[in-house]
């Protein structure tokens, strides 16, 4: 078993095959990014500590001594062993993250309440999740998989539809008194309707409900859906929201369906990746996750089951 106490300093000996690549104090003073005098006190100290000579310095020439050159591919060896295995490390560590770009309502308000389920299932994978509205730059973004809010057309991209959303009616059970029932949607008009971005929603939704004809009360416009979600819980007015995005508050009654009539978005949360990004194993398992947790197999029966009519304009919908 070897003393390493014994030893050198790294920094000295990192110090010592700089001084000796480049034959010169300066550049290697340059190179590490320390004062010439601090190269030339590593240097002595590390020949005070193995009683020996390195360099010799002849009319501004630096030479290595035969001891230099001796140990110099010693150094050089021991150095590359260690960036090899600290390489291997990294490409290790690498191999088992995931870098997946969410937009901010769909981390929120559906993987949050999910993603346990995964890292359960798979203990030893790390998911690096970027949260922004922007469309991941999956070349110069260091993103392996995305999950966005769109019609599925991401040019020169695999987009592969995950989630259809079901919007219904939804409002805080405190909201419900009987002295202001909520039995018909005619008797919305008593209440008042929040909605995200504009007014289609409703519009489609009283419409289809048979309730168009009704003055109703316009409430604030939310241009983000976990606001939208937190003032409905709070009682601030009666929401129209997916209903994917709300199903844990409906479990734990913070918030109450009010009718069975829903319509479905045309577009949709998409998985969307680098074609080529399928062969890398995990980003395969997590594309897979995903489906399997939103069953796409029963979003595909509601949209046979629908109210929407073909070719009915986008605008009327979502």
């Amino acid at each position: 078993m070897y003393d390493y106490s014994i030893l050198p300093h790294l920094n000295s000996l990192r110090t010592f095959e700089a001084v000796a690549r480049h034959l010169s104090f300066t550049n290697a003073a340059r190179e590490i990014n320390v004062t010439q005098a601090a190269v030339s006190h590593q240097i002595k100290t590390l020949e005070e500590q193995l009683g020996i000579k390195l360099f010799n310095r002849i009319r501004r020439r630096v030479l290595m001594t035969e001891e230099a050159q001796v140990l110099l591919p010693a150094v050089v060896s021991a150095f590359n062993g260690i960036h090899e295995a600290v390489e291997t490390i990294r490409e290790q560590d690498a191999e088992q993250t995931l870098a997946v770009s969410l937009t901010p309502q769909f981390a929120s308000n559906w993987l949050a309440f999910r993603i346990g389920t995964f890292y359960k299932r798979y203990p030893e994978i790390n998911l690096h999740l970027q949260i922004s509205s922007q469309e991941p730059d999956f070349v110069y973004g260091k993103t392996d998989l995305g999950v966005y809010w769109g019609s599925g057309t991401w040019e020169g991209l695999q987009c592969e539809r995950l989630l259809t959303l079901e919007y219904t009616p939804f409002c805080s059970p405190e909201l419900l008194v009987p002295e202001n029932p909520l039995e018909h949607p005619s008797q919305l008009a008593n209440y008042r309707l929040l909605h995200e971005f504009n007014y289609d929603k409703w519009k489609a939704w009283l419409r289809l409900a048979g309730a168009n004809d009704v003055k109703f009360k316009r409430g604030s416009i939310f241009e983000d859906t976990n606001l939208l979600i937190h003032a409905a819980i709070d009682g601030k007015g009666v929401a129209i929201c997916g209903l994917e995005m709300v199903q844990e508050h409906l479990e734990s009654e913070r918030l109450v369906r009010l009718f069975d009539e829903s319509i479905l978005s045309q577009e949709g949360y998409y998985v969307v990746f680098p074609r080529e990004a399928l062969e890398r194993p995990l980003v395969k398992l997590f594309r897979d996750w995903l489906m399997e947790e939103t069953d796409q197999h029963q979003t595909e029966k509601k949209l046979e089951e629908t109210h929407l009519v073909p070719g009915q304009p986008i605008e009327e919908l979502v």
